[in-house]
């Protein structure tokens, strides 16, 4: 008798079959191995060019006696040291393997089959996916032609239907954000019990901008329930060691979200280095000072070949290209060149068309102009 074979379909629920195959990224060293010829520029992942500071190379190598150790599941060194940075309580902030962990947590917990989350279009991609598992739809509101993000017609979008709000500031990929009254009108819309997730993965790099808001404060002010998702990947350079944290509005909603995580989530070495990383505030301001200087210089020369770009707060650009499939076809040319950056659909324009973005990551000066003397040939 033939052995039959269970479609694994049928195991997972409805929503977990109907999502799309995770995109495997690119292997680098396996790029490197095959092309020994080009010099590798990884401008595709915002990652940090210029490495962790060197208390945290000290901080993994004077512990690594302690890996076979079970880590402390609170977190407790990196706690206090947030909590006195941010000025909130220990009780408020909530810990795990980099803040898309949390946003998956967070999208278990609070979703339910038939919820609605508001958001900009195009932002973090995985919010789609995450929603969707959920069994959410999200709705997105697109920006307008001169590529700002209009918080009048976000707030038409608002209603009592609207569980959840996300908003990514500065928005992947367009580094774009509301400023202080827009984000006030947008609160002041919105229902009192709706959640406003703010991925803040990107907020250090907003520092020059004078009209960047403080979003918690606001939230604050106006009692509205709110968790703010960061991450150490991008401004203090641990992408490699995975930890994100989330503050919350209030102590409570934290330990709710604790009751449905796993006990050990932030590896012994990934709590050193991150406590190490707080202590240079030197390295970190030293690195913010390059992105600022490099991504003007980069915004102008983008503007002199004539393309068009989003106002942005990260430590990345983006340009606006009429269509997904043109923003594909440069990225793919720029790969043959070594040079990595983010091709992506950018605002639907039709009922199946997408416009393209193209996101590059401000890397060192001499990463920037490579890139640059390349793009200048394919546009």
């Amino acid at each position: 008798m033939a052995k039959v074979i269970t479609d694994p379909n049928t195991l997972v629920r409805d929503e977990i079959a109907k999502l799309p195959n995770f995109k495997v990224g690119v292997r680098y060293e396996e790029f490197t191995e095959n092309n020994p010829e080009l010099d590798l520029i990884r401008l595709g992942s915002n990652e940090n060019p210029y490495g962790p500071s060197p208390r945290v190379l000290d901080a993994i190598t004077n512990n690594l006696d302690k890996i076979h150790l079970y880590p402390d599941n609170t977190c407790s060194d990196l706690a206090r040291e947030f909590a006195s940075l941010l000025n909130v309580k220990v009780s408020q902030l909530v810990f795990d393997c980099g803040a898309e962990s949390i946003m998956l947590s967070l999208m278990n917990v609070c979703l339910r089959p038939g919820d609605k989350v508001l958001s900009l279009s195009p932002t973090f991609p995985v919010l789609n996916i995450w929603a969707a598992a959920a069994g959410a739809t999200v709705i997105g509101v697109p920006h307008e032609d001169d590529l700002s993000f209009s918080a009048e017609r976000f707030c038409l979008s608002i209603d009592k239907s609207i569980r959840m709000i996300y908003l990514c500031m500065p928005n992947n990929p367009t580094g774009s954000y509301f400023s202080e009254s827009e984000l006030s009108l947008i609160i002041e819309s919105a229902d009192p019990g709706t959640l406003f997730v703010l991925d803040e993965a990107y907020v250090e790099f907003s520092g020059n901008k004078l009209d960047y808001p403080d979003a918690i404060a606001l939230l604050n002010e106006a009692g509205q329930p709110f968790i703010s998702l960061r991450t150490m990947s991008k401004a203090y350079a641990l992408a490699g060691m995975r930890v994100g944290y989330g503050i919350c509005y209030h102590e409570d909603f934290a330990t709710l979200l604790k009751r449905a995580n796993t006990v050990f989530n932030v590896g012994v070495l990934t709590l050193k280095a991150a406590v190490a990383a707080l202590s240079d505030k030197v390295h970190l301001d030293n690195y913010l000072e390059a992105i600022y200087s490099e991504r003007t210089r980069l915004e102008d020369e983008i503007a002199r070949m004539g393309l068009p770009a989003f106002k942005s707060a990260g430590n990345f650009i983006c340009v606006s290209l009429s269509s997904f499939e043109k923003a594909q076809k440069i990225e793919q040319e720029m790969q043959q060149t070594g040079i990595f950056i983010k091709g992506q659909r950018g605002r639907l324009n039709t009922l199946s068309d997408f416009e393209g973005v193209l996101r590059i990551t401000i890397g060192r000066p001499a990463e920037n102009n490579q890139m640059l003397k390349v793009l200048k040939t394919l546009v």
